[in-house]
């Protein structure tokens, strides 16, 4: 049975309290299982709606500099795991930082890459330049574990996919602006330079994951791809209010969920996560206050 306490009320302990559309809810009489339990608060949370739409202007005051302090302290926090590689996040925030230039790339050139979209592809190919660096320097400094919960084999893997596809995308792209430099013609879709950066996205996040101990894994896996990875995708477009306006229910899903399998269910963590995890959760219940 769900008991109304107080309208606007933030979460503060998941066994006790969810917020659910600007609403918070105590659990009541006898808990039932949390397989169940949960999945229902999931549906909830996907089909509430935020009650307030922040404007641009409020959303880049208020919402984006707090949303980068949890990305940072998210990658602080994983980064304490035994033998995660440290080169890591330096490599997602170039490639996030890449996500506006994508923008601009599509607009200047929607179809084929020319002249129009030249200095584009130069700002893309000197990022990709600083990843490739860090990639190498990754490299040197891997090695296999000795911990019986960190299966950093396959996160290799994923990092040398990554490797590999990163020096064909550059590749294809000092060629593209070698050629319109000197105004030779040639017919490189957009779509697939695009195409090919998502991809080096989405190999550098599946490495990320692997390289969380087997212990957590699962809860870091959701929260990753229910949190940080469509936060990074959508914090440096033009358009970045909206995606927050459309989906904070589901975000604050995630961290509550996040948030209550790590503090309630006597899993050890790494000594000196403990308050990361709460400054994660803080920062975001300070933004739900512009959402209901």
């Amino acid at each position: 049975m769900l008991c109304t306490i107080s309208r606007h009320m933030l979460h503060r302990s998941f066994h006790l309290f969810l917020t659910l559309g600007g609403y918070s809810f105590k659990l009541c009489g006898i808990m039932k299982p949390m397989k169940f339990i949960l999945p229902f608060f999931f549906f909830l949370s996907l089909h509430a709606q935020a009650q307030k739409s922040l404007t641009p202007q409020a959303f880049q005051i208020n919402v984006r500099p707090v949303l980068s302090g949890i990305l940072n302290d998210f990658y602080q926090m994983i980064a304490l795991f035994p033998d995660f590689p440290q080169e890591l996040s330096g490599i997602v925030v170039q490639l996030e930082s890449m996500n506006t230039d994508k923008e601009h790339l599509l607009t200047s050139c929607p179809r084929l890459v020319n002249d129009s979209c030249y200095s584009h592809l130069r700002a893309i190919q000197n990022k990709l330049s600083l990843i490739q660096a860090r990639t190498l320097k990754l490299f040197v400094h891997q090695k296999i574990s000795s911990s019986l919960h960190l299966n950093t084999i396959t996160g290799m893997r994923l990092v040398q996919d990554f490797h590999a596809t990163l020096e064909e995308v550059k590749g294809e792209l000092d060629n593209s602006t070698l050629m319109i430099k000197a105004s030779i013609r040639h017919k490189k879709e957009t779509y697939q330079i695009v195409k090919q950066l998502d991809e080096l996205n989405t190999l550098i996040s599946l490495a990320i994951v692997e390289y969380i101990p087997y212990t957590y894994k699962e809860d870091f896996r959701h929260f990753f791809f229910n949190f940080v990875h469509p936060i990074q995708q959508h914090i440096s477009k033009n358009r970045n209010y909206e995606f927050l306006n459309r989906n904070v229910n589901s975000l604050n899903f995630a961290v509550n969920l996040l948030n209550m399998n790590l503090t309630k269910r006597n899993k050890k963590t790494p000594e000196g996560m403990s308050p990361y995890l709460s400054l994660i959760h803080n920062r975001w219940n300070s933004l739900l206050r512009f959402y209901f």
